[in-house]
């Protein structure tokens, strides 16, 4: 069988692509680098100190308060961008749950002498992590003396958390127990940032530890270049052709005023208030001409923008081969997912799993996904704590 394509089709193809692939894989980097990786969605607040005490911190209310801190912190790195790529999702409360889910772990691992918990040294430990913001420099001197391990490089075990140090994780082969060990200098194999020592980060291309592009630096561009370091944002970059990008400050990445062009030709974003809309595809070239302007009220006519131009609840439903639509609800749990492109689309606190919108799952949940778990891994049909033993 022959299959023909108009140079309209491939023109929209094209396009598609570059938004959906060069776009949308940053935001996620962007969203879910470093110390909090994906659990960490959504609006951040409250007060990560309240009821602290010279007493120290019961063990029970760690995950809260931790959850807190955590979301200050990237609140701080991310400022008035962060809510735009949200969501609608509660930062502290999904960050609690996942933190929760693994408590029981923790105290286990408490009671038998593999780990050291210091509730006086909690207080210390949360206002160190609000000041982290986007520095991967490491897990926080004052954190480790509220919370650390007592088995030594090579003993065995079942959590990172038992083993010594800041920057030791669990290694479990095919089964556990594992092993203490040093966390993956620059080359190591990886499948999460934490798997990586202080300063790298994990490519989701390679799975290898790597150093992350600095400010001003040659970024991404298919892998001709590192991805940027957290809180910066590569601008430029063509995939496709292997052309490098150039990594930016969020302030200078996302700087576009109302009528400028963005994001294409290596245009920067707009402004937090502001959408890049989509307003002209060249069928012969693909080019594509964008421009910052208003977001779309609920229900209104839409067009593809980035990010998302309607309201959170909502997303700019369009047809195929085209860019304007109309903005519409997100589906809801028990709803088939929506499509933009080639992303699946859910309402807020529900993931994509086989066509079908699904809340999220705490630990033993059923899923075949890692994104449908709190603790982002699903192991064998149920979701599973995200480090050590499963």
């Amino acid at each position: 069988m022959r299959l023909a394509f108009s140079a309209e089709t491939v023109a929209f193809c094209l396009a598609h692509q570059l938004l959906e692939g060069s776009f949308m894989r940053a935001a996620l980097r962007l969203l879910g680098t470093g110390l909090f990786v994906s659990v960490v969605v959504g609006a951040c607040g409250g007060e990560s100190d309240a009821g602290i005490d010279d007493q120290g911190v019961p063990i029970d209310d760690l995950p809260e308060l931790y959850a807190g801190a955590v979301c200050k912190s990237v609140q701080s790195c991310f400022g008035a961008l962060y809510s735009v790529f949200s969501g609608g999702e509660d930062c502290e409360k999904n960050y609690a749950t996942a933190l929760g889910d693994e408590l029981p772990r923790l105290k286990q691992a408490i009671e038998q002498k593999k780990v050291v918990y210091d509730g006086t040294q909690v207080k210390a430990c949360l206002a160190a992590i609000e000041k982290v913001g986007c520095n991967l420099s490491g897990e926080p001197a004052e954190c480790t003396a509220a919370v650390d391990g007592t088995v030594e490089i090579g003993g065995d075990c079942e959590l990172d958390a038992e083993c010594k140090g800041s920057d030791t994780l669990c290694q479990v082969g095919a089964a556990c127990p594992g092993k203490c060990a040093k966390k993956g200098l620059a080359g190591a194999a990886c499948k999460r940032n934490s798997d990586c020592a202080a300063g790298l980060s994990c490519s989701e291309t390679t799975e290898k530890c790597f150093q992350p592009a600095a400010e001003g630096a040659a970024c991404e561009g298919g892998g001709a270049a590192p991805e940027c370091a957290m809180g910066l944002f590569c601008l430029g970059s063509d995939d496709k052709a292997q052309k490098p990008g150039s990594c930016k400050n969020l302030t200078d990445g996302f700087s576009g005023k109302s009528g400028d062009a963005c994001w294409f030709q290596g245009n920067p974003g707009c402004a937090t208030d502001l959408r890049c809309i989509v307003e002209k595809v060249d069928t012969t070239t693909g080019q594509i001409d964008a421009k910052c302007g208003a977001p779309f009220g609920a229900g209104a006519a839409c067009k593809i923008a980035i990010p998302d131009g309607c309201p959170t609840d909502q997303y700019c439903k369009v047809p195929a081969n085209a860019f304007a639509g109309t903005c519409t609800p997100r589906p809801k749990a028990g709803e088939p997912c929506a499509k933009l492109f080639d992303d699946d689309l859910c309402g807020a606190d529900t993931r994509c799993e086989s066509g079908t919108c699904k809340p999220r799952q705490k630990l033993g949940g059923q899923c075949s996904t890692d994104d449908v778990c709190f603790s982002e891994n699903c192991v064998n049909g149920g979701c599973a704590p995200s480090g050590g033993c499963k």
